[in-house]
């Protein structure tokens, strides 16, 4: 915004927005006719902006059945950063390490490296704009990440140092050390656990049902198929394959009350199952 009016443009026509539905992939053969659906496009019109353009831009965002959010332009600029700008930055620090590890380490490699590192796989040269176009909220954010970083690894550095080859056993489990390190992860799962669900709502209870599925064709069609005749809707779903064998297994979200109709309409039709 501040860009364009330094150019001279015509701000009554200027309607600055943000279809927050981006990818790890790019490119035509990436493109989706869904890419829009029910994700947030931010508008941000100023006071100056013409009600027909903003009128133009909503229909737009209509069109592709997106959810608009109006913000203004600083708040934007703050939120992206901690949602979306910063865990790319986190995503791609932690895959860097990955760089110079050994085959035989990355061979243990298990869906949690996955999801932590999986949004590292976008381009290099449209992130480097986009973070450099929000230096200063991304910096901030980063900052504190760092900070809660550097304390833990301080942390486990104090432990390490008191159970070395002449401390052995483990550590007391009121250990000073261990305390500030379960704050960290107690503080991480409140924070997930903020994360809206589906349709932007507030995340609800929800179980996982696990299932181990052979790796070939038709599989997960006849999951989806008996979970259906049962009356679950999967509200989620993901799938972790295991290295070196012909199967899977995947992970059904539902509701608390129709885990357990899941799991006896599953295991009937011959699945090992897990909750």
């Amino acid at each position: 915004m501040r860009q364009a009016a330094a150019l001279g443009c015509d701000l009554t026509s200027f309607v600055p927005g943000h279809p927050l539905s981006g990818r790890e992939r790019s490119g035509p053969a990436a493109a989706r006719a869904d890419l829009f659906l029910g994700r947030p496009w931010v508008i941000c019109p100023g006071p100056q902006t013409a009600p027909a353009a903003v009128a133009a831009v909503t229909g737009l965002v209509g069109c592709c059945r997106a959810e608009l959010a109006y913000l203004g332009a600083e708040d934007h600029d703050h939120w992206v950063a901690l949602v979306s700008h910063a865990p790319h930055v986190v995503a791609a620090a932690m895959a860097a390490q990955l760089t110079s590890a050994p085959a035989g380490a990355l061979g243990l490699a298990g869906q949690g490296l996955r999801d932590v590192t999986r949004v590292a796989g976008g381009g290099s040269a449209l992130w480097t704009q986009i973070l450099a176009a929000n230096a200063a909220p991304v910096a901030q954010v980063l900052s504190r990440v760092a900070g809660d970083l550097a304390a833990a690894a301080d942390v486990l550095a104090d432990v390490a140092a008191g159970t070395g080859p002449d401390q052995p056993g483990p550590v007391p489990t009121g250990h000073p050390a261990l305390k500030l390190l379960a704050g960290l992860l107690d503080e991480g799962s409140a924070g997930v656990a903020m994360i809206p669900g589906k349709r932007g709502l507030p995340a609800r209870d929800s179980t996982v049902v696990q299932v181990v599925i052979p790796d070939q064709p038709g599989e997960l069609a006849r999951l989806f198929q008996v979970a259906g005749d049962a009356g679950v809707n999967i509200e989620d779903f993901g799938i972790e394959h295991s290295p070196g064998l012909p199967v899977g297994v995947a992970e059904l979200t539902v509701r608390p009350d129709a885990a357990g109709r899941l799991t006896e309409a599953l295991a009937a039709a011959g699945w090992p199952v897990r909750r």
